[in-house]
């Protein structure tokens, strides 16, 4: 059975060390794993660029379009947009702009024809971070067997370093690769919407919420399956500090 891949990105973006050039390669990269390790892969890349790609990247994000399977470009988003025309923090710009990106291209499959299609058949669906690649130490089975049949599937939480009054929780769930079942489409889709509402509130009384809290806070418990590794590696964007999960 296949396994649907959502890739999301901010080619270009104003946030972190790499210039676009260096995103879009790194991108790639991340594509090109994910065809290589994730069995029958289907990747939908999903980029919340404040702007299109500019020609002198054309060759290489050619590639990148010749990789993936789908592209969702949510440079046009007026939401997206206007997270980008005035948000200077690096922190809560990132967490919105991929947490409103996930919760569109969610309801986007919901609805779609052509998504319909590749789920009648599709195993698990995973959201990979763009610029990060999985290794050769991901193990499809760790994520697909009967204990994750309708569960998420992340690496173990960790200890959160935020006061939990302000998040609900005292932990956080790493969100740079995870994935959950087809049936836990709309779920999922209905907890990014709650995650959005949140996160806008927390905003407006100057507190904050990233994505690995949130959905900390979200998942049941009794729906949530912890894994020591997953599979994954790459540099964070605001130092370049090399990363292994």
């Amino acid at each position: 059975m296949k396994n649907i891949v959502l890739l999301t990105s901010a080619l270009y973006t104003n946030y972190g060390i790499y210039d676009p050039a260096q995103r879009i390669q790194q991108t790639l990269e991340t594509a090109q794993s994910a065809k290589k390790y994730i069995p029958d892969a289907v990747v939908v890349l999903v980029d919340n660029s404040k702007e299109d790609v500019l020609q002198e990247d054309g060759d290489t994000f050619n590639e990148l379009l010749d990789t993936v399977d789908y592209y969702i470009d949510n440079c046009e988003d007026p939401d997206i947009q206007l997270f980008h025309r005035t948000c200077q923090n690096y922190d809560i710009g990132k967490n919105a702009m991929e947490a409103l990106g996930l919760t569109k291209t969610l309801r986007h499959m919901l609805n779609d024809k052509d998504m319909q299609k590749e789920l009648k058949d599709c195993e698990r669906i995973f959201k990979l971070s763009g610029r990060y690649k999985v290794t050769d130490q991901f193990d499809i089975n760790k994520f697909a067997n009967a204990e994750t049949k309708d569960k998420y599937v992340f690496k173990k939480a960790q200890p959160s370093w935020i006061n939990p009054q302000d998040t609900g929780t005292n932990t956080l769930l790493q969100t740079r690769l995870w994935s959950f079942t087809p049936s836990l489409l709309q779920d999922t889709a209905d907890m990014y919407s709650e995650i959005i509402e949140t996160m806008l509130k927390l905003f407006n009384t100057q507190k904050y919420i990233d994505n690995e809290h949130a959905l900390s806070k979200f998942i049941p418990k009794d729906k949530l399956v912890e894994l020591e590794t997953v599979g994954l590696e790459g540099n964070i964007a605001p130092n370049g500090m090399m990363v292994i999960d």
